[in-house]
């Protein structure tokens, strides 16, 4: 749970519906219903919302350097052992699995070393 939601309290926070929960099948939803009904509830599903967007936003950061990692190990592994990108890219993905190992850590150590 983040620092800007910690001054609320749990049992506040357990009285709420989750967000895309299914409603009652036997009551039906009005469109004044989708809207929250308290300022509170307003800025609780604002602050879920932002750090959903803060949470995808460090995946996709973290994602970006992995793949920069990965594609500069491809291209070492292209260029030294004379392979198309798929087949470099196969290499290392065998390799990964072959030693229990993230790629992008793998991917790393070839950048580094020059080989798998």
């Amino acid at each position: 749970m983040s620092q800007r939601r910690a001054s609320v309290s749990q049992s506040q926070l357990q009285s709420r519906p989750e967000v895309g929960s299914q409603p009652d099948p036997g009551r039906a939803e009005s469109p004044e219903r989708l809207r929250p009904e308290t300022t509170e509830e307003y800025l609780l599903d604002a602050l879920e919302l932002l750090d959903a967007s803060e949470m995808r936003a460090d995946h996709l950061t973290h994602a970006l350097v992995h793949s920069r990692t990965i594609g500069a190990a491809i291209g070492v592994l292209m260029a030294m052992q004379k392979i198309t990108e798929a087949e470099a890219f196969d290499a290392l993905r065998e390799a990964s699995m072959a030693q229990n190992r993230k790629l992008h850590l793998l991917a790393q150590e070839v950048v580094e070393r020059g080989s798998l």
